[in-house]
């Protein structure tokens, strides 16, 4: 392992085992937690500042890598695994860390270079999965290739993976596009505060009936499934917040690559993710202001979460119709259907007059029969 690689009791230990000290150990390596000398060797902490104190809200992001880390170690065999220790685990998080430009194939090979058996002896698809297992630890996004099911394709979901030629970095970049809305986008705007209440999870359920599901990766926050009426609600704040104690000071945390260097998304977009969840989870009252946020900071606009949130406030203003009445009541009153209303009409008196010189033709016929053969009247002799 790299002499960088952080020593703890923990990191000789099977990726299948269990420790208590496994989150203080894995902050360290992800978000550099300054941990006191009873966390680094997996004893009960007792210092009053020792930034372990914060375990406890993270106890949502711990059962995410823990679930994380079982499905990679039960999708392999033991004898075939690049990733075998959580000392493994701690180099390839940094490893990605330290090289925010590399891409998966050089991150692959890597990995290679610090295994002590033959090349040979490792499963292919098993270091896919390694790579994927450190992405979704360090960041909470899914970044492999999943074969698109019938039910994803009917929620409108799709899955953009880490391709082996693109550079960490750049594939972040991609993933999150910037984008710019009237209203949402800019601070001095009358609009946005009604906007922001318009929005709040009482009025959407209210109103939409919408269901709001937890979703473990920050892609899918504020999603919206308009057929089966569901949004998704990235839950993990606590996660969030350790993040934006990385970005506070001044820096430029709007590069992909600089954030990934300290073990963080970019500082606007993770902002976007706090402020909007706050009508949806009630850890957000646990805001800490002083401890994340800048000053300014107080109103924040979205440029990366804009979409989705004007989707949602147009959907509540005009709502689609649900259940067969209503729906044929819009489309009978929609703009389209009055057209082909129209359309049906000229259609119907264009019909009329054909019927109409169809009888006028056969009135002409029965006159001209009338006039070539017309009736002998015979009158009585007397």
């Amino acid at each position: 392992m790299s002499p960088q690689q952080p020593q703890f009791r923990i990191s000789s230990k099977s990726l299948k085992s269990t420790d208590k000290s496994f989150l203080p150990a894995l902050a360290e390596v992800l978000w550099s937690w300054n941990l006191c000398s009873k966390c680094l060797c997996g004893k009960p902490c007792v210092a009053a500042i020792c930034p372990s104190r914060r375990t406890a809200r993270l106890s949502r992001y711990l059962q995410f890598c823990r679930t994380a880390i079982s499905s990679y170690t039960d999708s392999s065999m033991a004898g075939t695994r690049i990733l075998e220790t959580y000392g493994d685990l701690w180099y390839t998080i940094r490893t990605l860390k330290l090289n925010p430009e590399i891409t998966r194939t050089e991150f692959r090979q890597s990995l290679l270079s610090k295994r002590p058996r033959h090349p040979a002896d490792i499963n292919g698809s098993d270091l896919v999965q390694a790579t994927t297992l450190a992405v979704k630890i360090l960041t909470m996004i899914d970044c492999s290739e999943l074969h698109v099911s019938s039910d994803m394709l009917e929620r409108g979901g799709c899955r953009v993976h880490w391709r082996d030629d693109v550079p960490f970095a750049k594939y972040l970049q991609d993933l999150f596009p910037i984008g710019n809305h009237p209203v949402l986008s800019y601070a001095d705007n009358d609009l946005l505060v009604d906007m922001k209440s318009d929005l709040k999870a009482v009025k959407l359920q209210k109103h939409l009936g919408v269901t709001f599901r937890p979703t473990n990766d920050i892609r899918d926050h504020l999603r919206f499934y308009r057929k089966q009426n569901i949004v998704e609600i990235y839950h993990h704040t606590a996660f969030v917040k350790e993040q934006l104690r990385l970005t506070k000071e001044p820096g430029e945390w709007s590069n992909s690559a600089t954030c990934i260097k300290v073990g963080a998304l970019p500082r606007q977009l993770i902002l976007e993710a706090l402020v909007s969840d706050c009508s949806f989870d009630h850890d957000i009252l646990h805001f800490e202001f002083s401890s994340i946020r800048r000053a300014g900071e107080e109103n924040v606009t979205y440029i990366f979460l804009a979409d989705r949130l004007s989707e949602l406030y147009n959907e509540l203003h005009n709502p689609r119709p649900r259940g067969w009445l209503n729906r044929q009541i819009d489309r009978k009153s929609s703009a389209r259907h009055m057209m082909m209303a129209t359309l049906l009409g000229v259609l119907f008196a264009i019909f009329l007059g054909m019927m109409s010189l169809v009888v006028t033709c056969y009135q002409t016929w029965i006159a001209y029969q009338a006039w070539k053969h017309p009736v002998q009247v015979l009158l009585p002799v007397g």
